[in-house]
């Protein structure tokens, strides 16, 4: 009876089991993984069309063991762990809700409302400087003035959109406390 090269792989796979366990632990650095690779080992081997005559078949089981170990730390890598799952779980979602949007939407009002009460030039200059970037210097030729008028037009513009901004918060809270203290 000849005997395959597939079976007698497998025959000394499961004969030399402890054995080569042993040796692929200290080169995985875990048993656990050893058994795993032994395993698909045996499930491959039984899989497999093996053509002609393995010289060393003991160095062809570790080799084919360590490939498959390899090849599954190289899945796992791709995969989160249990803790980065819960570490994305966990993640606040900080997307607006339909409250924080109008709430948003209401202090732009106030912005855009406490701009409209600005001079023109101020407003042109306070847009300019926050929306669009310009520079002082910019500012200034633009508007044929000092570099420092264009540094004092954007504090007086920031203090004035600051109060009405504030004054819109404290009112908003003197509100909001009224209707849970009339609970």
């Amino acid at each position: 009876m000849n005997t395959s090269a597939r079976d007698i792989l497998v025959a000394l796979l499961v004969s030399a089991y402890p054995d080569l366990k042993r040796r692929l632990a200290g080169r995985l650095g875990s048993t656990e993984l050893a058994n795993d690779a032994l395993h698909d080992t045996y499930v491959r081997l039984h899989r497999a069309e093996i053509e002609g005559e393995v010289h060393n078949p003991r160095s062809y089981l570790m080799a084919m063991a360590l490939n498959i170990a390899s090849n599954s730390a190289r899945s796992e890598a791709r995969h989160l762990s249990a803790f980065e799952v819960e570490t994305l779980i966990d993640i606040p979602d900080e997307s607006p809700d339909p409250v924080r949007a109008a709430e948003a939407r209401s202090e732009l009002a106030a912005v855009e409302a406490a701009l409209l009460s600005l001079p023109e030039r101020r407003r042109t200059i306070f847009r300019r400087f926050w929306a669009q970037g310009a520079t002082y210097k910019e500012l200034s030729l633009e508007n044929n003035v000092s570099e420092r008028t264009i540094r004092h037009e954007l504090l007086l513009a920031n203090r004035h959109v600051h109060q009405a901004t504030e004054d819109l918060c404290a009112a908003e809270l003197q509100n909001r406390l009224s209707q849970v203290s009339s609970k």
